[in-house]
């Protein structure tokens, strides 16, 4: 084995790429379950890669690490915040080569086929709805005074969306009778019977008379445009978003898959990309940009603090 070795032949069961430095790779990511602790560790195995993973809900942090020179190199985020920052240029083409990472892409969540405008790459999305824990309407949630826990999901825009929009529909009085309890991306999927929850919609919930209960959220990648190492995000995104990762790891998620390839027997119907045909979109609350004040609009216009 020793001779073997200094004339250059690997002793057996070991790779080259055991003697190589693993390229170190910086993420951004919004929520920990959009980038998961087993999902780096196969990519790190897999790609020869090391992650360098920073999980912050910040708006001035995660600008701060995209407009660096150098930025971070790969970023998972909410739909809506990619919009802001494509606005702003800063950030770089991930259709892949050959455009083959937008093609994965169902048609349903993508605005343009053109490569060359493709900023943003669709992962997962999630239709929400608020249920009732005794699958009432939300005027008969709102007036059972024995019902007093309301658990919202933790997005800032979102909650001031449904702020906004419950005193537009005179409801903000009824509102602020329940104690709003807020949940992470992972916890939306528990049941509760404490009270009406915001949940992964995969059926028609009973609104009654007050449509924009619901939100069409979308969240996905994306690679600044100071970003060093483009083509090692890309190569990441490729390996990620292929059917293999994708099928195994999504039901492990609340969400369900933006792509065309994601058909495999063990995904629900209601998991895949084309389920979003079977939902009534009409009176969806939808986010097109980040509003950099929701903090300071909940706190002073409805006395709550995230």
């Amino acid at each position: 084995m020793g001779v073997g070795f200094l004339h250059g032949v690997l002793p057996q069961g070991i790779s080259r790429s055991y003697f190589v430095t693993p390229r170190k790779i910086s993420v951004l990511t919004t929520d920990e379950v959009l980038f998961p602790m087993n999902l780096r560790q196969e990519l790190e195995e897999e790609l020869h890669v090391r992650f360098s993973v920073t999980v912050t809900r910040d708006w001035e942090s995660m600008m701060a690490n995209v407009v660096a020179s150098p930025s971070a190199d790969l970023i998972f985020l909410p739909s809506y915040w990619a919009n802001t920052l494509a606005h702003q240029n800063l950030l770089a083409n991930v259709a892949g080569i050959q455009g083959e990472l937008l093609q994965r892409v169902s048609t349903d969540f993508v605005k343009s086929r053109n490569p060359e405008t493709f900023t943003f790459l669709p992962i997962y999305w999630m239709k929400t709805g608020i249920d009732t824990p005794l699958d009432e309407t939300f005027q008969d949630y709102l007036k059972n005074k024995k019902e007093t826990f309301l658990f919202l999901l933790a997005d800032e825009d979102l909650l001031l969306k449904h702020f906004q929009t419950w005193k537009e529909q005179g409801l903000l009085e009824q509102i602020n009778t329940k104690r709003i309890l807020t949940l992470q991306l992972d916890q939306l999927s528990k049941a509760s019977d404490e009270g009406a929850v915001e949940t992964p919609q995969n059926r028609e919930f009973r609104g009654g008379p007050h449509p924009f209960l619901s939100a069409l959220l979308m969240w996905g990648a994306a690679i600044p445009a100071n970003s060093t190492q483009k083509e090692l995000a890309l190569e990441i995104l490729e390996v990620l978003t292929n059917v293999e990762h994708q099928e195994k790891g999504l039901l492990g998620t609340p969400f369900n898959s933006t792509f065309s390839t994601v058909t495999g027997k063990e995904i629900p119907l209601h998991r895949r990309a084309d389920f979003i045909r079977d939902l009534q979109l009409k009176d969806t609350l939808i986010l097109e940009s980040k509003d950099q004040e929701a903090p300071l609009k909940l706190k002073n216009d409805f006395n709550f603090i995230l």
